[in-house]
């Protein structure tokens, strides 16, 4: 009786059919093996994975393509293919590899493991990828619609679990990139689409080659996807590929310099721009566009506004290129039209809007071309007639129509509106706008005014006069001081506007705090505009029926007036001039809505704390009188409570998280001052209220007001003593030179009198001389005549002559002595006179020196006083310049600290991701040690079987030959008259035995087959073990050197 054959369990079968892949001699029965392989992928991919994929691969390489592999007895099989492969093996083989990357989700086997085996069985060798690469190649004689389009799948589904070292591959493989991009040319859809998608997956995430995503862009990858999207109609009409395009686009462009370079230089920004600009084009009024090619059109612009925001990102290398090419190809011009466009959806207006704010931001030229841009105003004529009127200038220029002035025709054609004046009225006119439209055009504005100073500068005159002359244009400070009801996002987004003009800059605080709210036109007293805006919080704080209590009109105003406040201590004398109910509102919503509120309470706190640090003494509410109202009505600990809990608030801790909609409660510039100056606030309730701090930031800790009073007064009356000290110093030295010259004037004339009596006295002198050489020569003449008259008689009269001459010469010398003695007496009486008086005018000198030297003294004195004092001063001067040195340097090595903890956050996260993947990839290699070792194992094992088997086939064979030559023997030795039955039986003994004997030869051959081959897989997982970082021990591989030397 027969019995039923065993029932055959799907895990024999597979691996029959493995068996028969592996070891088929004829195409036909490995064409047999692989469909029935496919047959099993779905429900068993992990069974068909782990025993036939190395032989798929095999087999495509060798039948589907032709590659001439050796069989094994070393001969050359399947000539026939080798010259031109198979196209339908390539098929076959490719679907089951696709099946078996994605099973039956109802397989018992299936599971992620599998994909990640897949992958790694292509991506372990090179050329595997680089077989599947090859398959792309139009020229190619296997190049078919399936084979392209299931290599794209396959490789798109190895991509998923290992896109780095497919990656690594595709780069490595020759003109793999170029193959890849090529396929974006192909005209069978499928086959492109796919391969759209594959470089999608291979571009995207942060795991992304820098050198692939180059590459790709070098092969012209960006025109040939505008060609593209061009070929498929358009954004609106390409579906799903446009947006694929757009993501490929998206992915190549992000955070790669490079590429944006080369996008702009190839030409493909003019393009970039028409494709937004036809994603909106007016249509016939009679037309009506289908939903899903509506839907389409605006799935196209938001991609294409996402996409130009990579080329926008702020502090990138290439983002000042990018901004300028992109404002030369009109995309301003383009973006502002798609945002005042009423049939475009509310979001893809905002994201317009953020999108021009990002194309001008930072860059001066374009933030003052972008204010010359227009938009096409709504055709009403009582707007006409308003537009009439004195407009809203921008940088000089009156918006108006297009046309004629205040002419029919432009009732009719419409207005054209300056883009400032439009965003002003969008951000602070039409509450019945979207909030997160109304926020993205006050995000627009802000950008223009950005780092402009003198935009800002003309922005705010702009803006005063308006308000002055009661223009009923947007004005951001009638939307602070004349808030229309229920608009808070107006006031919001005004606070915004003001809070950028009045940033870190003292001059417009000024101008600012000079303007004018009220007054006897309209009935009311006249107030300035900070008086005015605190009287709007008061209001906010305290709800009426006019004016409802809004956190975000409480935000608005509180920030505003702390930003206006900050080290501005005018304006905190202004605002306390008519603050004392503000005052009391502010100290009890900072203790009341502690838990209620914090935002509010924050709030409050740090407008309390900003006006007590800049108050003075001469305020209207002196620090005296604050101080008890913050460390006793408030109390120290609710303050600092208050200013904690704002800090952990969302709307300062994730400021920077925030994308600046209308979620957002404050303005950045409130929100940098409150954490740049948190611990500032902090120590305000802690100073002496006796302590002022200096304008303009010149010390930290501020003066002491007494001493500096007393100061003051001191150097007041050093400086008027001084005055008076010199003025009676002058006063003396007039009259001490007025003296001084009398004196010389009177010793002047007294010389000149000497001088004179001098030349009298030698005048005298010579007459005397001259009468005595006069009388010597008559006595000589008449003694000569008497000595010759009188010869004879000389000698009797001689005694008689000589007493004579005697006598009258003695007579001569005695009148001449006397006279000379009563001259020199009086001269020398005149002499003395004038002696006596100089005595007296020296006299006089030392005294007039000696009060001079008094009042130099004195001067002197004063003069030391007054250095020291000025001393004194310079000693507090450089007191306040080192205070604010130091402050500086803290603040400077406080932004130095901020900065480097960014780097050292931002390396962290480098080296956590590092390590992460590092450990993904060295757990990866273990578990693939792991599984190399055991198989490895499993191996050896089914070696040392099949050698046992061997073993026994050679005894068996041996016996065989034995009983053959005994049988031969016995033939030969039988006798020829045997019985004829004998010889027969012993006939068919011999060839029993011969067939026994070549049937052994056949399975002795095949076994030396089979373990030629499982050596030589051995030795490949040996090597592959080795290269993936295992260890062989010497002793396994000395026992195979003794087992190969056993068996030769």
């Amino acid at each position: 009786m027969l019995k039923t054959p065993p029932l055959q369990t799907a895990s024999a079968t597979i691996d029959t059919l493995s068996a028969r892949l592996q070891s088929a001699t004829l195409l036909e029965d490995r064409r047999a093996a692989i469909l029935g392989l496919r047959s099993f992928a779905k429900q068993y991919p992990a069974s068909v994975a782990s025993g036939s994929l190395r032989e798929l691969i095999s087999t495509l390489r060798r039948d589907g393509l032709g590659q001439q592999t050796e069989s094994q007895d070393g001969s050359t099989n399947n000539s026939t293919q080798a010259e031109g492969g198979d196209v339908d093996t390539i098929r076959l083989v490719l679907e089951t590899l696709l099946m078996l990357f994605n099973p039956d989700s109802s397989s018992p086997e299936a599971s992620d493991e599998v994909g990640y085996f897949m992958a790694d069985g292509f991506s372990m060798r090179q050329d595997n990828i680089s077989l599947l690469l090859s398959l792309l190649d139009p020229s190619s004689n296997f190049a078919d619609y399936y084979s392209r389009l299931y290599s794209l799948q396959l490789l798109s589904a190895i991509c998923g679990p290992r896109p780095e070292r497919l990656q690594e591959c595709i780069l490595s493989a020759p003109l793999g990139v170029s193959r890849l991009v090529g396929v974006l040319d192909d005209p069978k859809d499928a086959v492109r689409n796919a391969g759209l998608l594959l470089l999608v997956d291979l571009t995207s995430g942060n795991i992304a080659n820098e050198d692939l995503k180059k590459i790709i862009a070098f092969e012209d990858v960006f025109a040939k996807l505008f060609s593209l999207i061009r070929s498929e109609g358009g954004l609106a009409e390409a579906g799903i590929s446009g947006l694929d395009c757009l993501s490929l686009l998206a992915n190549l462009v992000k955070s790669s310099p490079s590429n944006q370079t080369m996008f702009r230089e190839s030409g493909c920004v003019p393009r970039f721009t028409s494709l937004l600009r036809e994603c909106f084009l007016p249509s016939p009024l009679t037309s009506e566009e289908p939903g899903y090619v509506v839907q389409a059109r605006e799935k196209a612009a938001w991609g294409l506004l996402q996409l130009l925001a990579l080329f926008l990102e702020p502090g990138e290398m290439g983002t000042g290129g990018n901004q300028l090419a992109f404002f030369r190809a009109g995309m301003g011009q383009v973006l502002i039209e798609l945002a005042f466009t009423a049939d475009v959806p509310a979001p893809i207006r905002g994201l317009a809007l953020r999108s021009a704010a990002a194309l001008i931001a930072g860059n001066a030229p374009l933030q003052e071309a972008f204010a010359g841009l227009t938009i096409a105003g709504p055709a009403v004529p009582e707007l006409v007639e308003a537009k009439s009127l004195p407009l809203l200038q921008v940088n000089g220029a009156r918006s108006g129509a297009s046309s004629a002035k205040n002419s029919a025709r432009a009732s009719v054609e419409g207005v054209r509106v300056y883009i400032i004046e439009a965003l002003l009225d969008l951000a602070l006119s039409k509450a019945q706008e979207d909030p997160g439209l109304r926020a993205a055009g006050c995000g627009l504005i802000q950008a223009y005014l950005a780092g402009h100073e003198r935009i800002k500068s003309h922005f705010l005159q702009r803006a005063i006069v308006g308000h002055g002359e009661g223009e009923s244009a947007a004005n951001a400070l009638n939307s602070l001081l004349r808030p229309e009801d229920g608009d808070a996002a107006g006031v919001v987004f005004a606070s915004w506007i003001v809070g950028d003009l009045i940033a870190e800059n003292m001059e417009a605080k000024s101008v600012l705090a000079g303007v004018k709210e009220g007054g006897q036109e309209e009935g009311e007293d006249e107030v300035t505009f900070i008086q005015a805006l605190g009287a709007q919080l008061q209001s906010a704080f305290a709800p009426s029926q006019q004016q409802q209590g809004d956190e975000r009109v409480v935000a608005a105003y509180a920030s505003l007036l702390t930003l206006l406040l900050w080290d501005f201590a005018d304006g905190v004398n202004d605002l306390l001039a008519e603050g004392s109910g503000l005052v009391q509102a502010l100290v009890s919503s900072a203790g009341s809505s502690a838990t209620e509120d914090p935002v509010i309470a924050g709030l409050a706190a740090t407008l309390l704390g900003t006006v007590y640090e800049f108050s003075t003494k001469d305020s209207a509410i002196p620090r005296r009188t604050l101080a008890p109202l913050l460390t006793q009505k408030l109390g120290r600990g609710k303050y600092l409570n208050a200013l904690t809990q704002l800090r952990r608030e969302p709307a300062i801790r994730d400021f920077e998280l925030e994308d600046g909609g209308v979620e957002t409660l404050l303005d950045r510039n409130f929100v940098e001052l409150f954490t740049l100056e948190f611990s500032r606030l902090r120590k305000a309730i802690d100073k002496d209220p006796g302590i002022e701090v200096l304008p303009l930031g010149d010390a930290e800790e501020g003066v002491d007001r007494d001493l500096l009073d007393e100061l003051r007064q001191q150097v007041l009356t050093a400086k008027q003593a001084l005055a008076a000290a010199q003025q009676e110093a002058l006063a003396a030295g007039q009259q001490r030179e007025q003296e001084r010259m009398q004196a010389a004037k009177e010793l002047q004339t007294v010389s000149a009198e000497v001088e004179r009596l001098g030349r009298i006295n030698r005048a005298i002198q010579l007459g005397h001389e001259g009468e005595l050489e006069g009388l010597g020569k008559k006595f000589e003449e008449v003694r000569v005549g008497l000595v010759g008259e009188h010869e004879k008689v000389r000698r009797g009269l001689v005694d008689e002559h000589q007493r004579v001459l005697e006598a009258e010469r003695r007579e001569a010398e005695r009148t001449l002595d006397s006279r000379l003695k009563e001259q020199g007496v009086a001269s020398a009486q005149r002499v003395q006179e004038y002696e006596r008086r100089i005595v007296e005018m020296g006299n006089l000198h030392r005294d007039v020196q000696g009060k001079h030297g008094d009042a130099v003294r004195q001067l002197e004195a004063i003069t030391a006083q007054h250095s020291q004092l000025g001393v004194r001063e310079g000693e507090v001067r450089r007191q306040f310049e080192e205070l604010t040195q130091r402050h500086e340097r803290v603040a400077r090595k406080h932004t130095e600290l901020q900065s480097q903890v960014g780097e050292a956050r931002a390396g962290l996260e480098r080296v956590q991701v590092e390590n992460e993947t590092r450990r993904e990839r060295v757990t990866a290699l273990e578990n693939a040690v792991k599984e190399m070792r055991e198989e490895l194992k499993g191996k050896e094992e089914e070696l040392a079987t099949e050698r046992a088997g061997f073993g026994e086939l050679e005894r068996e064979l041996e016996s065989t030959k034995a009983a053959l030559a005994a049988a031969q023997s016995e033939v030969s030795a039988a006798p020829p008259a045997a019985d004829t039955e004998t010889v027969e039986k012993l006939e068919k003994q011999l060839h029993e035995a011969r067939e026994a004997e070549k049937a052994a030869k056949e399975e002795l051959d095949g076994m030396l087959l089979l373990m030629g081959d499982i050596e030589a897989k051995r030795d490949g997982y040996r090597d592959r073990l080795k290269e993936l970082g295992g260890e062989v021990t010497e002793d396994e591989e000395d026992d195979d050197e003794d087992e190969d030397e056993e068996e030769e």
